[in-house]
């Protein structure tokens, strides 16, 4: 009976310690699996963390959650389904108006927009994604459009960059357009990455679609305070100047004064819009792709 009973507490211990170590299988198994690393980030803010001055994920609210463009008020806003989470739902009447803007997006010197939209063609005008708005000019002082250019295939993109220094420059304000030989292709239907770049120390404009940097010809990628034909030098850094307000989805002119009324063809934005950004620096091609790709992944 003692024999018996010394063999009973042996096999209960060894079936203990075979269900303890199962158990602990079990909980490794279990065990959370990190995200493997893109491009050396784990989730898309870390990506040029320090640069960031301005993001709207548009999950159910219109909020900077950098808290440096505040105070906003939508019209006609809704949301859909974004790339990450919800996105800005554009139409023909929608727009969002902020009415405080902080110095770090008042004094960019360099710029880095970064944005998903999903959108179709249109006609009639252009639709204008941003502006930062300029008081004392019909023009604002940063801004991105889209050109109607009707059922086609290929998107007519507008940027636009201020630099307003004392003494001034012939060349102070430039629309930056990828039109006739530089359209973009394959834009509409489908989500989108935008980005789009400003260096102000090489006055070098540089844009990515999906990760990839066009090949975009010097005239459209290097920058001029005037005609370099006759000895205009670079561009240099950005100047924006008598800033008054942020919005999203349409231009200056909707937010009243000291704006007078919109022309017929500055249109609302109609289309999708995630994950709007705005980095003080111009991001190098290998930060550009991990964003997409950590943004795509959800991250």
């Amino acid at each position: 009976m003692k024999k018996n009973k010394s063999i009973f507490l042996l096999s209960f211990a060894l079936a203990s310690t075979f269900f303890a170590g199962c158990e602990d299988s079990i909980d490794k198994v279990n065990s959370p699996i990190p995200y493997e690393s893109i491009g050396g980030y784990e989730n898309s803010d870390d990506v040029a963390s320090t640069h960031l001055v301005s993001k709207f994920s548009f999950d159910g609210n219109i909020a900077d959650s950098k808290n440096n463009i505040t105070n906003g008020t939508g019209t006609n806003v809704t949301y859909g389904t974004g790339i990450k989470g919800e996105a800005y739902q554009g139409s023909a009447s929608s727009f969002i108006a902020y009415n405080d803007v902080a110095s770090s997006v008042v004094n960019l010197k360099n710029i880095t927009v970064s944005m998903w939209i999903k959108t179709d063609p249109h006609t009639g005008g252009a639709q204008s994604l941003f502006m930062l708005p300029k008081k004392t000019d019909f023009w604002g002082n940063i801004f991105t459009l889209i050109e109607g250019t009707g059922p086609a295939t290929t998107m007519l993109l507008k940027n636009h960059i201020q630099r307003d220094v004392t003494p001034s420059i012939p060349w102070s304000g430039q629309f930056i357009e990828h039109g006739g030989a530089n359209v973009l292709a394959n834009m509409f239907g489908t989500w989108k990455h935008l980005v789009w770049t400003y260096n102000g120390t090489s006055s070098t404009y540089s844009i990515y679609i999906d990760g990839q940097k066009l090949d975009i010809p010097a005239s459209i990628a290097k920058r001029y305070a005037s005609d370099p034909a006759t000895g205009g030098g670079p561009y240099g850094e950005l100047a924006n100047s008598e800033v008054s307000k942020f919005i999203i989805g349409g231009y200056q002119q909707h937010l009243g004064t000291p704006w007078g009324a919109a022309d017929g063809w500055m249109l609302h934005y109609t289309g999708l819009m995630d994950e709007f950004r705005i980095y003080d620096a111009a991001l190098t091609d290998n930060e550009v792709v991990a964003l997409y790709k950590l943004e795509k992944d959800k991250r």
